[in-house]
């Protein structure tokens, strides 16, 4: 970037932040001069876009200042691609970076790839036309290879800052706020185990890096027990969703499930597909089945609630928002934030412990 649009953003901050607002007087080109340790005729240059942008207004003999249209011209337009527009856990996230956002004026232009490469990838463009100052996305498909990454890479060069949220790029070094998934796995297998239950299965995307994390969380407090999980685990794909657990696959589900005393689900979604088959099968939640979920949802169709490793999404907004307007002011920033769940016991977890001494 340019010396000069270095001064140039820095200003649109500081207006947008609310440092200047209308009718203020900004430092004098001396003063930005050496703030910055560059030449005058490098921030003049700077002040002389922002005039010709009307975001400023010289005075003769006065000085430099802030205009009425600053705060509207300056504004940051931040785009944030999603995987899915999910009625449990993005409404949190969404609040949580439009609370940082709304507070500093930006924009937000939303899009949603449906965990699908191809949208993915005209979000990305459709971002790109729409001039955007920086990106927060979802990883699609995160376990598989970034088949986006050359437009990835063509988004950093045009200094365009990225900071990803609820999962990465393995191959693509970039900013991001993650849940650590790991941990979230041996939450769920652990609570589990502490309530008596030896067969357990899982219900896990294989698309997802998340699910892979998570599914080496399950793996390392069951093998501590000598449990296995291999052959019980269901792993599925986005394209697999309208389908799985449908009554058309009734035949051959039940023998999947129907001999465990309790299944983890990988997030909200699928619980709420298991808890329809069950319920077909006039399967009850926790007396025939136990049932542990990734999500945030207290409520849902079991009485008492479902159990869930809860991840902090109002949160993981917030420093997914504050992170881009960081990397915005400082395009050499680069963090990586990793959050810790935490388990939220309700009433979808029978206790056999309880039982077996009776």
């Amino acid at each position: 970037m340019p010396k000069y649009q270095k001064v140039k953003q820095w200003l649109q901050e500081k207006i947008v932040d609310g440092t200047f607002v209308s009718g203020d007087k900004i430092l004098s080109e001396h003063e930005l001069a050496a703030q910055f340790g560059y030449s005058r005729q490098t921030v003049r240059q700077a002040l002389n876009e922002l005039v010709s942008e009307k975001i400023l207004s010289r005075a003769q003999g006065s000085g430099t200042y802030v205009t009425g249209a600053a705060s509207r011209t300056a504004a940051l337009r931040i785009g944030v691609i999603t995987a899915w527009l999910d009625p449990y856990n993005f409404p949190a996230i969404l609040q949580g970076m439009h609370e940082v956002l709304n507070s500093c004026h930006c924009t937000i232009l939303l899009e949603i790839t449906y965990n699908c490469q191809t949208e993915e990838e005209n979000a990305l463009r459709r971002m790109l036309t729409n001039h955007v100052d920086g990106l927060i996305i979802e990883s699609t498909k995160s376990a598989l290879p970034n088949v986006n990454k050359l437009l990835y890479q063509k988004i950093k060069t045009q200094g365009i800052p990225i900071v990803f949220f609820n999962g990465y790029y393995r191959d693509f070094k970039e900013s991001y706020v993650i849940m650590d998934e790991s941990h979230a796995g041996a939450l769920a297998a652990t609570a589990l185990l502490q309530k008596g239950h030896k067969k357990i299965g899982a219900v896990l995307a294989s698309d997802d890096l998340r699910g892979l994390k998570r599914y080496e969380g399950i793996q390392s407090i069951l093998k501590q027990q000598n449990l296995g999980l291999e052959c019980r685990v269901t792993w599925y794909t986005t394209e697999d969703l309208p389908h799985l657990f449908s009554e058309n696959a009734d035949s051959a589900l039940p023998a999947q499930f129907f001999d465990l005393s309790a299944v983890i689900c990988y997030n909200d979604t699928i619980a709420t597909l298991l808890l329809s088959l069950f319920s077909r099968h006039n399967f009850h939640i926790p007396q025939d089945i136990s049932m542990i979920s990734f999500g945030s949802s207290p409520f849902m169709s079991v009485s008492g609630g479902l159990t869930s490793v809860c991840c902090p999404f109002a949160e993981m907004g917030k420093r997914a928002a504050s992170l881009i307007l960081k990397k915005i002011s400082d395009p050499s920033c680069e963090e990586c934030i990793i959050l810790k769940p935490t388990l939220q016991y309700r009433s979808s977890i029978q206790n056999l412990v309880k039982t077996e001494q009776i």
